[in-house]
């Protein structure tokens, strides 16, 4: 085992064009990168899936039906009489003398 500071390797270049691919469960997304032109992506491009729309459109309809739900709850809640309340309570404060 050698002693001392160990040797200094060449920092590798790093590529200044590359591309970046992410994929989801409803799309595949893939970014284009030039670090020359831009710091961020040049393009990015989203291909789906197939069977998304479905997918899209069955959970528009449960939004809509839950909104639906929560708005004919409100309003049977509004129908209802409120409840009164019983305020005969009165607090007694009793305080101990301390000089007693």
């Amino acid at each position: 085992m050698a002693r001392g500071r160990p040797k200094e390797t060449p920092p590798q270049e790093q590529p200044r064009k590359f591309t970046r691919t992410y994929e989801d469960e409803d799309t595949v997304e893939t970014w284009t990168f030039n670090l020359d032109k831009f710091h961020g992506p040049i393009s990015v491009d989203i291909k789906y899936k197939n069977g998304v729309d479905k997918k899209w459109v069955k959970n528009q309809n449960e939004q809509k039906r839950a909104k639906k739900e929560m708005k004919r709850i409100v309003k049977i809640q509004k129908s209802q009489p409120k409840k009164k309340r019983k305020t005969t309570k009165k607090w007694k404060l009793d305080f101990a003398e301390p000089w007693v």
